[in-house]
Parts: structure tokens; sequence; C-alpha cells
């Protein structure tokens, strides 16, 4: 069985050393663009750098609505 995460409802390989930082920006999203949810909890902006997925884990991207 492969490793994978999941990224908004969609399994992803994971490969060691991926950070959600890294993925962000792989993704091709502006980090101040969009808030982050792993395995359910808010993931700050400043933890993202440090913060490493792992095999099983679920991230969630959250785009702000706007509109008038």
């Amino acid at each position: 069985m492969a490793c994978e995460f999941t990224l908004n409802q969609q399994a992803c390989p994971w490969r060691e050393g991926l950070t959600v930082a890294a993925l962000v920006a792989e993704q091709g999203h502006a980090p101040d663009a969009l808030a982050t949810a792993l395995n359910g909890r808010f993931l700050p902006r400043g933890q993202r750098d440090a913060t490493l997925l792992q095999p099983g884990d679920v991230l969630t991207f959250i785009q702000p609505i706007t509109g008038g």
C-alpha cells in the first residue's frame, strides 16, 4: 500500500520531508491567500514551515470568500 495523505479530499502521494509550506507553494498558492487545517485543526501560517506531513494526514486548504 502506498503512503498517502489527503489534500482537500483527494489522495496525494506522501514523500518524506514535505512541509505544509512547501505544498502550499507547489500548489501555486500565495501563503497569505489561504488558511490551512491539518487533521481538523487550524494550522497557523507561522507553523507551516516546521510542519511535516505524515502518511494518513488530512490537510485542507481554505480560501476566503470575498464579495459584497
